[in-house]
């Protein structure tokens, strides 16, 4: 990920995102569906998405885009590759069956 050089200043972070960056910091975001009871409204509106769509993506964590995961970082103050990591082992199990799948047909 790129460096980013940006001074945070948590002091003046609006309180629902600081409460969400420490969810994250901490470790008690392991899936990004447990974000649906933080701010929903306010992080889908950041995100440029309707309610649904945002809904829809924390339900399928592999729908985030990239520009996705570091306005939210960059919202909350945190690294992206946290949100990233967080994203990456929640569908793990989805790739590998994907792939799987590709293997057993791709000779047929």
């Amino acid at each position: 990920m790129a460096d980013w050089e940006i001074d945070f200043d948590t002091q003046r972070m609006d309180p629902d995102f600081f409460s969400i960056r420490s969810m994250f910091l901490s470790g008690s975001i392991s899936k990004m569906y447990q974000l649906v009871k933080h701010s929903p409204t306010k992080i889908s509106k950041l995100l440029g998405l309707n309610y649904d769509a945002y809904h829809t993506k924390l339900t399928n964590p592999e729908k985030f885009n990239v520009l996705h995961i570091n306005l939210l970082a960059y919202a909350i103050q945190i690294d992206p590759v946290i949100i990233s990591n967080i994203i990456q082992e929640e569908i793990k199990n989805k790739t590998l069956e994907k792939y799987n799948h590709y293997i057993k047909t791709k000779n047929k």
